[in-house]
């Protein structure tokens, strides 16, 4: 599951104003190219809760079509300290345009969708439509069918949707209720997604099925690709001893900050574990960005659980690697649901490529995944969540044979090598044809 809204500086009205208009300009004055059949194929993918490269899954996508020899270009939002409007990274094109606001309610989402759909529009029309083979649109939102659309009527471009999100049941989660006006309108993103998509590749099983029975798709044009770490790429990262804060037992929790990732959830297992065997042995690293961490670091004060718990905000490149090697310990806190039943989360294949075992709520698809490398903690309740982690941390062996069967489970049954393989298949399939 990829998930948004890092707490990053935005550029000012006027100067996104001036970004837009000189954006609008180039566009329109620059002819499309016609295609040529002897250039490389060209793979535009649209992506606007995160950038690259610190969307791991699809970084790994783009430099997978990359070195199959196509052309490659990225657009995506600035983001953090990821703000160069173009730069060449790994031979991939990366366009990133300004966001005016941080969303934090419906309001603020409408404004910054608009925004970036402006934004991604003009900058598939600089590229040329008819100079692009296919665009990727990688939701949240489900609103990018609007400018891929414009590459397909206007260029011929196919559509390849990679499904990370069930947005409509997220906004049932967020909101408490199943009707409204705000959910038809999610609902109708998503239909007109699936409809203009060419292909469809879902995140695991449950949204493959989604795809087929909710979205219309027929099962031979939606495959699963799951978003596996690359193992060969890995990078191994150096056990830096002053992330314990002077404890033993570093347990690690990363993602985004958000009312539905239940960080709060663990704070209250993080005042249970206190209590129990190893309760003065572990630190909390918690590594992530989102609308809700001052709500949380207030808990955790409130709580009194500070001393045993760092915020240590989003954390990227070797810095990412470091807390992944020095961690003992990988905690999942996403409550159980309907809603997460269906994910495949990617913090569990990233603890899983450090050889961590991890601790999470029963969660349907992470089962699947992580199998017996995790302890499954009695459903939304902090203190059967507390008692898991008192386990690992009291029995070193445990660890050590879990996490040994958490890195085996990965490379044989969700290597990248094997989803790299069925991802390129997609885009084979779309050339072939054409």
């Amino acid at each position: 599951m990829v998930k948004t809204n890092i707490n990053a500086p935005r550029l000012a009205a006027p100067e996104v104003a001036t970004a837009q208009s000189a954006l609008l300009t180039e566009a329109s004055s620059r002819p499309s190219a016609r295609r040529r059949s002897d250039r490389s194929p060209h793979a535009v993918i649209i992506i606007e809760n995160m950038t690259v490269p610190p969307d791991r899954r699809v970084w790994q996508q783009a430099r997978a079509l990359k070195e199959e020899g196509w052309r490659v270009s990225i657009i995506s939002p600035q983001v953090g300290s990821y703000r160069t409007a173009f730069e060449v990274l790994e031979g991939i094109d990366v366009y990133r345009h300004p966001l005016v606001f941080e969303a934090r309610n419906m309001g603020g989402y409408a404004l910054e969708y608009a925004n970036a759909l402006f934004c991604e529009s003009c900058r598939l029309l600089q590229l040329g439509v008819r100079d692009i083979d296919v665009v990727q649109i990688c939701n949240p939102p489900d609103f990018l069918f609007a400018p891929a659309l414009i590459a397909k009527k206007f260029g011929g471009a196919k559509i390849v949707f990679d499904h990370h999100d069930l947005t409509p049941e997220l906004l049932v989660q967020k909101t408490g209720s199943a009707s409204g006006i705000l959910l038809r309108i999610a609902r109708w993103a998503e239909k007109m997604t699936f409809r203009v998509a060419d292909r469809t590749i879902a995140t695991n099983a449950a949204f493959r099925a989604h795809a087929i029975n909710a979205g219309g798709k027929k099962t031979e044009d939606t495959l699963t690709v799951y978003s596996a770490p690359d193992l060969g790429r890995l990078n191994p990262g150096k056990k830096t001893p002053g992330l314990k804060a002077g404890k033993e037992i570093l347990v690690f929790w990363v993602g985004v900050i958000g009312s539905q990732d239940g960080l709060d959830l663990l704070l209250d297992a993080v005042l249970n574990l206190r209590g129990l065997p190893g309760g003065d042995r572990f630190h909390l690293l918690v590594a992530g960005e989102g609308p809700e961490r001052s709500l949380m670091e207030a808990r955790a004060s409130e709580l009194g659980v500070s001393d045993h718990v760092t915020f240590a905000g989003f954390l990227n490149g070797d810095d990412l690697a470091n807390a992944f090697a020095t961690a003992d310990i990988g905690v999942g806190s996403d409550p159980k649901n309907s809603f997460n039943d269906r994910l495949a989360m990617n913090k569990i294949m990233e603890y899983m490529a450090y050889s961590l075992p991890s601790v999470m709520f029963d969660l349907a698809e992470c089962r699947k995944i992580a199998g017996d490398s995790a302890f499954y903690a009695v459903n939304n309740d902090p203190a059967s969540l507390a008692a898991c982690l008192s386990n690992l941390i009291e029995s070193p062996a445990t660890r050590a044979a879990m996490g040994a069967k958490a890195r085996e489970r990965l490379a044989s049954r969700y290597s990248w090598e094997c989803q790299k393989e069925r991802y390129l298949d997609v885009f084979r399939s779309l050339i072939e044809s054409a």
